[in-house]
């Protein structure tokens, strides 16, 4: 469960590219024992100017106090800036990385931190002992960089821009003749005479065929469905397979992801309802928004099965009017605050008290648990579907106490309705709570929170379980909600916990 009011120092609302570059830059420092930046010279300073997805790229060896494939300068990077996980790989038979995506001001920054071998995909470039790298710029040199700078963008179809290739070509100038047969022999072996041929003779100074990025393709195709890798693919099918239609504002695949709030009335679910709206459309992730209160009887049917009934809704002539806890009326008009009934404590009434009838109360839970169904098939799984960010307003989870505690609807209802990806509570302060909607004793307000802070306990998210500070201590406190929906939507969907 992630909770953002101890998730360390207050976060600045939008990181800059330059501040994610020194986090970025001292993680490494500190958890890696060899680093370098990838791709061509100058190209942290060009991401710097950068206002889209495109990755800062960098390798490193894990420093040897951590274990192999702990990611641990991504883990430092993160204690620092709000990180969504985008991307990983461990499988020593692949590449081996972790993308990053920070949220700043103009967008989502993307980091790629590669770690152990050199690979694309399953091809060997370089074994991580042979990577030369010079510590004072903290760039590849030799036939890492010509494999890096040259065979990297060939096997990832295309040929490498003229600066970039006078590069490699600097760089294979520079490599032994041990470390130039070493390279040779092993593109030879995994991707064929032919292709090994002409990469070597683009990296001495030949113009390269505009064939070869289609042929060494084919070649990395074939090795990477070879038995020995098939397995490793199929596990990494998500990011092998091109994103296409599927493709999310960072260029990789998406899927939709639904956010569940729960929480008492004022702990402030509508406000992080509307800014976790606001920011993921700054990130260019598409939403949706859907209800699942009981107490309203917005749920398809119930406004007509209480009629049929004979329970009175409010609003109508029957139902009492709405009184401020001092005994006065409530103010009514078109501006005045309408209170709005909540799940009750177990074993209270609560807003189906005219179900006074034992039998009639257990009946309408099982009518609820089958609502719940309907709407989340009608209002939440097409969206999801078109792979939209659905923000639900309350859960099944308020069966578990409406309109019959303990029934066994409840369990039904959340075996049918598919987990929600991430659950959110807002949380403050229960005195702050109540402040904010007087409407019901304190005590009641405080036991409800104090339910919904236990239901996160047990995990029910397919992904996370994420509480957002609304006291107004945090300085940003979406930042964590905001990184754990996309991290959501870019990770392969798993059953709940």
């Amino acid at each position: 469960m992630t909770d953002s009011r101890l998730s360390g120092p207050s976060l600045p609302a939008a990181p800059d590219r330059t501040g994610i570059l020194a986090a970025v830059t001292a993680a490494m420092d500190h958890c890696a024992s060899r680093w370098a930046w990838q791709g061509p010279a100058g190209a942290a300073e060009r991401w710097l100017l950068e206002n889209g997805p495109k990755d800062l790229d960098l390798w490193y060896t894990p420093a040897e106090s951590a274990a192999p494939g702990s990611g641990t300068p991504a883990r430092a990077i993160a204690a620092v800036l709000p990180c969504a996980v985008v991307a990983e790989a461990h499988d020593p038979r692949r590449l081996r990385h972790v993308s990053l995506a920070v949220e700043t001001a103009e967008g989502p920054a993307v980091v790629d931190l590669t770690y152990g071998d050199l690979r694309v995909g399953p091809v060997l470039l370089a074994p991580a002992d042979e990577i030369g790298v010079d510590p004072v710029t903290h760039r590849l040199t030799g036939a890492a960089a010509v494999a890096d700078l040259l065979v990297r963008p060939v096997l990832r179809g295309r040929l490498p821009d003229p600066p970039r290739l006078a590069e490699a070509r600097a760089a294979w100038a520079g490599a032994t003749p041990q470390a130039r047969v070493a390279l040779y022999d092993r593109l030879a072996a995994q991707l064929g005479t032919r292709v090994a041929v002409e990469l070597i003779a683009a990296a001495g100074g030949a113009s390269p065929d505009t064939g070869l990025p289609g042929r060494a393709r084919m070649r990395l195709a074939a090795l990477s469905l070879a038995a020995r890798n098939a397995a490793a693919t199929w596990r990494q099918r998500h990011a092998v397979l091109p994103a296409g239609p599927w493709a999310g504002p960072l260029g990789l695949r998406t899927r939709g992801v639904v956010v569940a709030l729960v929480g008492t009335d004022g702990s402030g679910k509508s406000t992080v309802a509307d800014g976790l709206r606001e920011r993921l459309h700054r990130y260019g992730l598409p939403t949706a928004a859907a209800y699942f209160g009981m107490a309203r009887g917005n749920l398809p049917g119930v406004g007509l099965a209480r009629r049929l009934l004979g329970v009175p809704t409010a609003g109508s002539g029957s139902a009492p009017a709405a009184t401020h806890p001092s005994g006065a009326a409530a103010p009514a008009g078109p501006g005045a605050a309408r209170p709005v009934p909540s799940p009750p404590a177990r074993g209270s009434p609560g807003a189906d008290a005219p179900l006074g009838n034992p039998r009639l109360r257990r009946a309408a839970a099982w009518f609820y648990a089958a609502e719940y169904v309907w709407r989340y098939l009608r209002t939440v799984a097409p969206p999801k579907a078109r792979r939209r960010v659905v923000i639900v307003d309350r859960w099944v989870y308020d069966l578990r106490e409406s309109p019959w505690p303990g029934s066994p609807a409840a369990r039904v209802a959340e075996r049918l309705v598919p987990a929600p990806d991430i659950l959110v509570l807002p949380d403050a302060p229960d005195e702050l709570i109540h402040r904010r909607k007087p409407e019901r004793p304190q005590a009641e307000q405080a036991a409800q929170q104090d339910r919904f802070r236990r239901l996160l306990t047990e995990h029910p998210a397919r992904h996370a379980e994420v509480v957002v500070d609304t006291s107004g201590a945090t300085a940003d406190n979406l930042a964590p909600l905001v990184a754990a929906v996309v991290t959501a939507a870019h990770r392969p969907r798993r059953s709940a916990r």
